[in-house]
């Protein structure tokens, strides 16, 4: 009985030791993590607080749109940028 746990025990802890050998997201698709937002989705290019609310300008890697995200205590939000004439706000850097 003695040798069973043993053996379950020493199993646990192989596959718990083995879990953190993998590759991350950002190293399996090549995005830089500094900077990076919402798993590699977003770009963050500003970021900045009020001492409650914590508030960041990024941009979608794919389409470049810029978005306005919010986030607080029990409070978020995230809305696209427009330009004065209703269009999207698209990021034109490299």
């Amino acid at each position: 009985m003695k040798k069973k746990i043993l053996a379950t025990i020493a199993a646990g802890l192989i596959c718990v030791s083995a879990i953190g050998c993998g590759t991350t997201y950002q190293e399996a698709t090549n995005i830089p993590e500094k900077g990076n937002f919402g798993n590699g989705y977003f770009t963050e290019l500003a970021k900045w607080n009020d001492g409650i609310l914590t508030f960041k300008i990024v941009y979608d890697n794919d389409t470049k749109v810029k978005y306005f995200i919010m986030n607080g205590n029990r409070t978020s939000g995230i809305t696209p940028l427009y330009n004065a004439d209703g269009t999207l706000q698209v990021y034109d850097g490299e």
